[in-house]
């Protein structure tokens, strides 16, 4: 036998947690071993994570860049040195988020990813786009500037999906805006997902929008109208319609531990993808950065925000998630996993490659130690990170610094 054998003593089936090995060959788990005598044969490269615990690599759904790396870009080393960083934080794949430019920006970014993804042969995989705005409700807007939101439209949206070259998976749009529905029947017609997001939509409207294709909520409790007890709002439709994932940033700064709980309990862990929506200050200096046209204070404790106090995405990862729910609410790991790979690819329609340690699949695996730090993670059978190796090695942009305003 010849190729990559991962054994452990803690390795997170979809079938449940064994002890044994995944056998890995041509980029893909050829078997999983539970009897050592089926290894004695093996003749090529043996990795042992020992009692450490070997999982599914992590899928971001929603993430805007991070290490200095901007995604909303046309320079297509921005995105390459994006996709070697991501392996350094347990992310395999990924869907990058653009949207908050000029129409004519979203248009070169969606280019620029576009070609970014048939040459994807380094790091993380690009699963596709993730278009996150202008067709949002500028009372939900965020961190997005106003003078740049859309009306919805499918002939702009036709605009968008000609310049992806139709790489575009993904879309989170605030419902409630008019011409919203014929957009969203334009997307569902060609397989794309559709999200409500940046909404001040009330439950009703929320329902309908449900009723009419959407099947995920945009960062569940941040920027959708939330609960009152006479007007319930968008973020108790989202909560309790089965048909409707949720996406959930798990870094106890957006959302409140306690909700993030609630969200978990309500919708169960086969319903919510964890997310970073982190953006390109993410493990950058504190300071002042220039941010799309918007200036971003990282303070002290790495978070972001706008001047006026507004949230400006999350500079946390998704493994900084995964710690979170296990460590702080008590979950178990091999229920986690299911938040940050396994429901990410059913939702993508990608599970029978992706998601999950099963016979069969892309061998996207990560290795972690008891204490959650990354040892190893493994794209398509290809170490893309050694932390021993690769440690002191320069991941992140080292123009980042053109970025910066004013340090501390």
């Amino acid at each position: 036998m010849s190729g990559l054998l991962i054994k452990g003593n803690k390795i997170y089936t979809e079938a449940g947690v064994i002890r044994g090995a995944v056998l890995i060959k041509g980029g893909r788990i050829q078997s999983i071993l539970t009897d050592a005598r089926e290894a004695e044969p093996f003749n090529g490269s043996v990795v042992d994570a020992g009692d450490n615990a070997v999982l599914p690599g992590l899928i971001d759904l929603h993430i805007h860049g991070g290490g200095g790396w901007q995604l909303e870009t046309t320079d297509p080393a921005a995105v390459r040195g994006f996709t070697r960083y991501l392996p350094s934080l347990g992310v395999t794949s990924f869907l990058p988020a653009v949207g908050g430019g000029t129409r004519d920006e979203i248009i070169g970014a969606l280019r620029c990813l576009s070609e970014s993804m048939k040459d994807n042969s380094e790091g993380a995989k690009i699963l596709g786009i993730h278009l996150e705005g202008p067709f949002i409700n500028k009372n939900k807007k965020g961190a997005f500037a106003e003078e740049r939101l859309l009306a919805p439209s499918v002939e702009i949206m036709e605009e968008f999906m000609l310049a992806s070259d139709n790489a575009i998976r993904y879309v989170s749009l605030a419902p409630e805006l008019d011409g919203a529905y014929a957009l969203i029947k334009y997307l569902t017609d060609r397989g794309v997902v559709v999200a409500g997001g940046h909404t001040d939509a009330s439950y009703e409207k929320t329902i309908e929008a449900i009723d009419n294709g959407v099947r995920v909520s945009t960062h569940t409790g941040n920027a959708q109208r939330g609960i009152h007890h006479r007007q319930p709002g968008a973020l108790l439709a989202y909560l309790l319609d089965d048909r409707v994932y949720c996406e959930l940033i798990a870094d106890f700064y957006h959302i409140h531990k306690a909700v993030v709980d609630m969200v978990i309990r309500l919708k169960s862990t086969d319903r919510v993808c964890l997310i970073s929506d982190s953006v390109f200050v993410s493990n950058l200096q504190p300071g002042k950065y220039n941010f799309l046209g918007n200036v971003v204070t990282i303070d002290e404790e790495g978070w972001s925000r706008l001047d006026d106090g507004t949230i400006a995405g999350s500079t946390k990862s998704l493994l900084d998630g995964v710690k979170n729910i296990v460590q702080n609410l008590s979950y178990p790991l091999e229920e986690v996993t299911k938040m940050s790979s396994l429901n990410q690819a059913r939702l993508l329609g990608i599970d029978n490659k992706k998601g999950s340690i099963s016979v069969g699949k892309d061998a996207d695996i990560i290795v972690l130690d008891e204490d959650f730090n990354l040892l190893y993670t493994f794209i398509e059978g290809e170490l893309a990170f050694d932390y021993n190796r690769d440690k002191d090695r320069q991941l992140l942009n080292p123009a980042a610094g053109e970025f910066l305003i004013s340090a501390g």
